[in-house]
């Protein structure tokens, strides 16, 4: 069977692209509700945490019980904050958006990004 130069060309171009969409598509996709709140707006007052560079910073947060904190996306990315035993998760988060959890009761509370899970983060709450 003789293939042509234009049909391996095609089908190499779409074995590249595929990939790339696949990967688009599952960080662009679905959201997960909470009782906190996801908008697109930062806050100005309580503790705050910026997702940029692939990283939370700070990435250790020591805070009383009753505290807010507030998570903003700064990155070109989409990311999550996402409990590690299921207290909170954001859903996906586009660039620019902010994601609030209250901590009303005392512990260490670690979470990370589902999208990316090297991406990981502490709250300590007192």
């Amino acid at each position: 069977m003789k293939v042509s130069l234009h049909k391996l060309a095609y089908f190499l171009t779409i074995a590249m692209i595929l990939p790339v969409l696949i990967i688009f598509t599952a960080c662009s996709t679905g959201n997960a509700t909470t009782s906190s709140t996801v908008s697109s707006s930062s806050t100005a007052t309580g503790n705050n945490i910026n997702i940029a560079n692939f990283a939370f910073s700070p990435a250790t947060l020591t805070i009383n019980a009753g505290t807010k904190v507030t998570w903003t996306n700064n990155d070109g990315m989409t990311h999550t904050v996402t409990s590690d035993n299921g207290v909170f998760n954001s859903g996906n988060l586009s660039p620019n958006a902010t994601f609030s959890y209250t901590f009303n009761s005392t512990g260490t509370f670690t979470y990370h990004c589902a999208i990316h899970t090297y991406m990981t983060g502490t709250v300590i709450v007192h």
